[in-house]
């Protein structure tokens, strides 16, 4: 049964709507990037986020962005994998304890270098396939390849700088007038 989720999900039919995309990952990703270089190497390692350490969240990030575009790839060819939700958090489990000691400079090194392979992927998706289905075990539905590549490479990276943001105790509150930018 699908979990409730209801994301504002965007067409990406032009290459502006893309590009749109593109810069909202970038600022996510440039957030959650902001806080590790803020967090203190000595507290790399704790296990802050949900029995996560900094290092695992980071892995994780990069694995499953990795795992996505091959997800989403196989789907543009006709393939669907019906990955459980029970399979997705034993694995997560497990990566959680492989990478709880990942070197945190080598994993963002990693990540600022496949942003733009992500840009570049999202920018020559071929709209003929968008109503191609993938299966994303988090929320346990099956999105079209426009809805995936939002769900796995913006929300999910989006639900992840809360969980950061709530173990730093930083939250944004935009100015109350537009003139106090």
């Amino acid at each position: 049964m699908p979990k409730d989720v209801k994301r504002a999900y965007r067409f990406l039919d032009t290459e502006a709507d893309r590009q749109a995309l593109i810069d909202d990952i970038r600022r996510v990703r440039r957030e959650v990037l902001t806080l590790a270089r803020q967090t203190p190497e000595a507290r790399w390692y704790e296990p802050r986020y949900h029995g996560w350490s900094l290092a695992a969240m980071l892995g994780h990030l990069q694995l499953m962005d990795a795992l996505s575009l091959r997800l989403i790839q196989l789907a543009l060819v006709g393939i669907r994998l019906p990955i459980s939700e029970g399979t997705l958090n034993a694995f997560n489990d497990v990566m959680a304890r492989v990478f709880r000691s990942r070197l945190v400079t080598t994993t963002v090194q990693g990540l600022e270098r496949s942003e733009q392979r992500l840009a570049d992927f999202i920018m020559r998706l071929p709209m003929d396939r968008f109503s191609r289905m993938v299966y994303d075990p988090a929320i346990s539905a099956y999105l079209t390849v426009e809805q995936a590549v939002q769900e796995l490479f913006l929300y999910h990276w989006q639900d992840h700088l809360e969980t950061l943001r709530q173990a730093e105790d930083t939250f944004y509150e935009p100015p109350a007038r537009s003139s106090e930018v």
